[in-house]
């Protein structure tokens, strides 16, 4: 006799994890808000404090929230990939994976913002509100300073999109989310050529470059033996006992 053995497993309704809620855009707004806050506390205790270095105390909390905002894109990209691969799929809920993927592009955002806006109060640099978020306008390097503007929108646009997931469609979603890429290659840009520490820095960004492409070619590796083994023959019965 015949025992009929199923070809193709039912896709589980987890692989697709619930839209998220829209209440989590003031949330997003508010930790932008916080981290601005805290930046211009802590240059005001400085100020207090230490009057003999607070007039570099701006350059200083912009060059380190600057900094730290690059890690936190970098490891959100790094993160993209990861979950939207097969890698870690069965190990990481979809809904944590996608919600930490959120959460490192809004502290990236926040940080990034706050190395922006903390320049206003800097007497060297000499830089308002127009340029801060205008591109190429800035009088320091504004081909570098306008790549990181740019960079700054897309990323709101990418924060923005996770709430929007559900009336985009995951197909879409995907595709706005390859600007991930332009945003990296544009706040490294940003640092190499704009930074004062870039000499400091190379090992980070060559770092950071090295373990992107690495993953992405990971990612399409991946996905090309997926779709092998998708499209590859399966039985559909075995011979049992009689």
């Amino acid at each position: 006799m015949y025992r009929l053995v199923p070809s193709q497993e039912a896709p589980s309704l987890q692989d697709s994890p619930p839209p998220s809620s829209p209440r989590g855009v003031l949330a997003g707004f508010a930790l932008v808000i916080v981290l601005s806050l805290l930046g211009f506390g802590a240059v005001a205790l400085i100020g207090y404090y230490l009057p003999q270095t607070a007039a570099k105390s701006y350059w200083f909390v912009s060059r380190s929230s600057g900094v730290i905002a690059y890690v936190l894109v970098t490891i959100g990209v790094l993160w993209g990939l990861i979950q939207s691969g097969s890698l870690f799929r069965a190990r990481v809920a979809p809904l944590l994976a996608l919600g930490m993927h959120s959460f490192l592009n809004w502290l990236g955002l926040g940080l990034a913002a706050l190395h922006g806006i903390i320049l206003i109060g800097d007497h060297f640099i000499k830089i308002g509100l127009p340029e801060v978020f205008t591109p190429f306008l800035s009088p320091y390097r504004p081909v570098p300073v306008g790549l990181g503007i740019i960079a700054f929108y897309l990323m709101l646009l990418l924060s923005l999109s996770f709430y929007a997931r559900n009336h985009l469609g995951q197909k879409n979603f995907r595709l706005l989310h390859y600007v991930s890429y332009a945003v990296f290659l544009m706040v490294t840009a940003h640092g190499v050529l704009g930074g004062t520490d870039t000499g400091t820095l190379w090992w980070l960004y060559a770092v950071s470059l090295v373990a992107v492409v690495a993953m992405t070619v990971m990612r399409i590796n991946g996905s090309r033996r997926e779709q092998m083994r998708r499209q590859a023959p399966r039985p559909v019965a075995a011979r049992g006992e009689v």
